[in-house]
């Protein structure tokens, strides 16, 4: 065990969580053959197999899923180490995965990401959306896959996350101009779950918050129409292919009607973190530039 080091152990835990030999070398910014002789040199140290190859998937042996917690603490622990005196002005290293949704403009994250990278340029930010939004990114940032989010979940679901509110904001049902309903002050979901509605698809957090919702109440909608930004979702309800439910847009929705919903239903963005990732005092930097503004209020 003295010949072990730490960066065998990294080698191996990205593996395991990306149980991919080629996307972990790419998250860690190394050559893949590099990160294989690491995984085999810990192994040939250990003297036990840690993973199982194919050429479709890798999958963790007995032995290595009792080591892949204990790899994570060590290396948790060496992040601690290293951070420690972390305000004396040391320079941050490392790569943060953040998990990002579509229509944030007013959340302006290239200028925030901008500042963030002013101060710690040799920090390397990764990017990504996923095709399910807030859903894929919970349950990446809980496997490991993603260190930060931005997640379209009701806070109090996201605890173990550490959730940080960036905005708070009604509900409210989109209509074009043409629709009996159009003229109410306030309409019920029930009235309008007798259309057909355009949505954005199934495991988004807004689309799972209105779902969940009509379910509890015993009320059964059709979603005609699902379109992948929810930004666009005006321009279909605009061509009369059907109503919506959405946030509150922060901006102006022209050619569509916009109504207060009779029933008090909230939508949250909240930004998140891996439990493992709070540990890196660069993800800590990062989240104190991210959720500068702890609330905004719809």
């Amino acid at each position: 065990m003295d010949r072990v080091d730490t960066r065998q152990l990294e080698y191996f835990v990205t593996v395991a969580q990306e149980r991919s030999f080629t996307q972990a070398a790419a998250r860690l910014n190394a050559v893949q053959s590099t990160v294989s002789a690491g995984v085999a040199a810990l192994e040939k140290d250990l003297r036990y197999a840690v993973l199982t190859r194919s050429t479709r998937r890798v999958e963790l042996t007995p032995q290595g899923a009792e080591l892949l917690p204990i790899a994570e603490r060590i290396l948790a622990d060496e992040r601690k180490i290293r951070s420690i005196g972390g305000d004396q002005g040391e320079t941050l290293r490392g790569r943060i995965r953040i998990g990002t949704l579509t229509s944030l403009e007013w959340l302006d994250l290239p200028g925030r990401l901008g500042a963030f990278h002013r101060q710690h340029p040799d920090v390397k930010l990764s990017l990504a959306q996923r095709p399910r939004g807030s859903s894929d990114i919970a349950r990446d940032l809980r496997a490991g896959r993603l260190d930060v989010g931005l997640v379209g979940f009701d806070a109090a679901e996201l605890a173990d996350l550490a959730p940080i509110v960036l905005q708070d904001t009604p509900f409210v049902a989109m209509l074009p101009p043409t629709h009996p309903l159009a003229t109410e002050t306030t309409i019920s979901l029930a009235a309008l779950a007798r259309d057909g509605f355009v949505d954005v698809p199934t495991g988004f957090g807004n689309r799972t918050m209105v779902d969940r919702y009509l379910a509890a109440q015993g009320v059964r909608r059709s979603v005609l129409v699902e379109v992948p930004d929810l930004t666009t979702v005006p321009d279909y309800v605009r061509a009369g292919l059907g109503v919506a439910v959405v946030p509150r847009p922060s901006g102006e929705a022209r050619g569509v009607v916009i109504r207060g919903l009779a029933e008090p239903l909230r939508w949250q963005l909240c930004l998140v973190s891996s439990p493992k990732a709070r540990d890196n005092e660069a993800v800590r930097q990062l989240l104190r530039v991210l959720g500068r503004r702890e609330l905004k209020a719809g």
